[in-house]
């Protein structure tokens, strides 16, 4: 249901053109919901953004693992093909988290640490994925590169709470049992352009899973879709940490194909997220 609402906001978005920032505050759910990803709907060709990434996260060792203030390159086509490379002056990418229409996978390249991991969209959810780093679906949500749903797991609709200043939506996880499985607020500007700024997901006793903040909202290119600018994540599982700073944001509708093909002839350790133990080798 609420990919079907994105597909058809988007096609009437193709038709009208994008939404103007413009206007009164959303009354409720729906018309919150259909200005966010009616924006999204606006990304209609890859999108290339440059900056200052700094990442840290703790390894399976309990080893801290930073890169501070890299060069970052962004590139993203939609629906959902992404690459995210950390960049040194001195030794080129050094980390990259990528996925395409089929699979998702993060590498690290450093001198005493190199690992890639693998998983497909398909098995996303069934397997270990929790052993990233970061989590392919909530990078994308933390971006902003995914349509806000209707529903979470368990089918409630969210709640738009206005309080004051304080306008977010709240969508509450159910187990097939109609148990809490946990929520997510996602806070929206109270003011032009409406979009979000903080989103925060929970487990059902409050424990934070993911905390992003977003903002410095500007178009690509001269009235293109909005994007964030500014974008601090916490994965507070992990240790895991994202401080990302966008300088640029411009189309790209002549990158090539094959640029979001998963990684090839990978030297060193890696895992399969779906299935393979650990150290196994790339088919």
């Amino acid at each position: 249901m609420g990919r079907a609402v994105f597909v058809l906001t988007a096609a009437l978005v193709c038709v009208a053109g994008c939404p103007s920032p413009r206007g009164a505050a959303p009354v409720d759910r729906r018309e919150a919901l259909e200005r966010v990803n009616a924006n999204l709907g606006c990304i209609r060709e890859p999108v290339h953004c440059t900056g200052w990434v700094t990442f840290r996260f703790r390894d399976d060792q309990g080893r801290m693992r930073s890169f501070d203030l890299n060069e970052a390159r962004l590139l993203y086509r939609p629906p959902q093909s992404l690459l995210l490379d950390v960049r040194s002056s001195l030794a080129g990418t050094v980390a990259q988290f990528g996925s395409n229409d089929d699979e998702y996978w993060l590498w690290i390249d450093v001198p005493d640490f190199r690992k890639l991991w693998r998983g497909s969209w398909q098995k996303i959810g069934a397997r270990g994925e929790r052993a990233l780093p970061i989590l392919p679906n909530e990078l994308f949500d933390a971006l902003m590169l995914r349509p806000l749903p209707e529903s979470l797991e368990g089918g409630q609709l969210p709640l738009l709470r206005v309080d004051g200043e304080d306008h977010r939506l709240i969508f509450v996880r159910l187990s097939p049992g109609g148990q809490p499985l946990g929520w997510r607020e996602v806070r929206l500007q109270p003011q032009p352009p409406y979009q979000p700024v903080e989103i925060i997901d929970r487990m059902s006793d409050g424990e934070v899973v993911m905390h992003a903040q977003l903002s410095g909202y500007a178009g690509i290119g001269r009235e293109g879709p909005l994007t964030a600018r500014r974008y601090v994540v916490h994965w507070p599982r992990h240790d895991a940490e994202m401080r990302l700073d966008l300088l640029g944001a411009k189309s790209r509708p002549d990158l090539p194909e094959d640029v979001f093909d998963s990684p090839a002839g990978w030297q060193g350790e890696w895992e399969d997220i779906d299935a393979a133990p650990q150290g196994s080798a790339i088919p």
